[in-house]
């Protein structure tokens, strides 16, 4: 872990700038101007992920401007949530949906960014900056809040919407109320397979969680 404050000033003014322009790309990237389809930008786990990193990255770069001897709790915290859901993000975007990664429409500008440049540096300046002793033991769980409540949302959404049209959604209003290939229920995937696959991620994110609070506890000597 480099001391040098120059160092870490620069390299969270371009976590900052990578997370600005992460988030414009959410807002952006799911517009069709040629169909006049827009589909809702907070569906995205993705779009979630990216907002949390970027509270992150302000706060972190507002503390080291402020030459903070000591990180405020609250920014420990959000950077935690910060980490756990962009590693959601990169694993999803990776293992979960190869199809997509393959082919070249996937890396537009806005993927890049959100999916993979974003992830890499929030993960590294926490590896780098992230005093010892700076998380608390229940940061693994406070790291899945926001997860749970937009998965909940998202399959409340859609089982609500197929009830109202007779049991299933129609095919022309797929892209509405399914965020991801793996979540259409009505497509050839199972609702129990869905919750199976997100519960097996979420304990799998708790590991994750656990590993960078032992990582940066701070052991009496």
């Amino acid at each position: 872990m480099t001391k040098n404050p120059t160092i870490k000033l620069v390299i969270r003014c371009i976590w900052g700038a990578i997370a600005l322009v992460a988030t414009i790309c959410t807002l952006t990237d799911h517009i069709s101007f040629l169909g006049g389809d827009c589909r809702p930008f907070t569906m995205f786990f993705t779009s979630w992920s990216v907002w949390i990193a970027t509270l992150a990255a302000v706060s972190a770069l507002v503390s080291t401007i402020k030459k903070d001897e000591k990180t405020p709790q609250w920014v420990n915290l959000v950077k935690f949530c910060a980490i756990i859901m962009m590693i959601a993000t990169f694993v999803i975007s990776a293992f979960v949906l190869p199809d997509k990664i393959w082919k070249a429409s996937y890396w537009t500008l806005g993927s890049v960014f959100k999916h993979f440049l974003l992830p890499i540096i929030t993960v590294a300046d926490t590896v780098m900056y992230d005093e010892k002793g700076s998380y608390k033991v229940y940061y693994p769980f406070s790291a899945l809040v926001v997860p749970l409540i937009y998965w909940t949302a998202v399959i409340g959404r859609f089982c609500a919407a197929r009830g109202s049209n007779g049991g299933a959604i129609p095919a022309n209003l797929w892209d509405q109320y399914y965020p991801y290939g793996f979540t259409n229920i009505d497509n050839g995937h199972s609702l129990f397979g869905l919750i199976r696959l997100l519960a097996i991620i979420l304990v799998a994110l708790v590991a994750i969680g656990y590993g960078f609070y032992f990582a940066k506890k701070e052991y009496k000597k």
